[in-house]
């Protein structure tokens, strides 16, 4: 029970994590609509529709997806292995 009172005083706000991890398509749907469009048409490769700041940013939010689907499937595990 006190855990449940400290947490309350805390204010924890829950952050929204995804189930699924973001693909690099999906970033791309997401953030460049009219490029995706050109891609899912098969009018261009998709390797020139992209500056390289473009394709680092694409990567990166990508990537950070994973990484917080990672760490929350390891604090799972954590969690049920001390048994709660």
């Amino acid at each position: 029970m006190n855990d449940l009172i400290d947490y309350k005083r805390a204010n924890h706000k829950k952050t929204h994590v995804q189930d699924v991890p973001v693909g690099i398509l999906d970033v791309i749907e997401t953030d460049y609509p009219n490029e995706y469009r050109l891609i899912l048409e098969d009018q261009t490769r998709i390797t020139p529709l992209f500056t390289n700041e473009e394709w680092i940013e694409i990567l990166t939010k990508s990537r950070n997806s994973y990484m917080s689907h990672i760490q929350r499937g390891n604090l799972s595990k954590k969690c049920l292995a001390q048994g709660n």
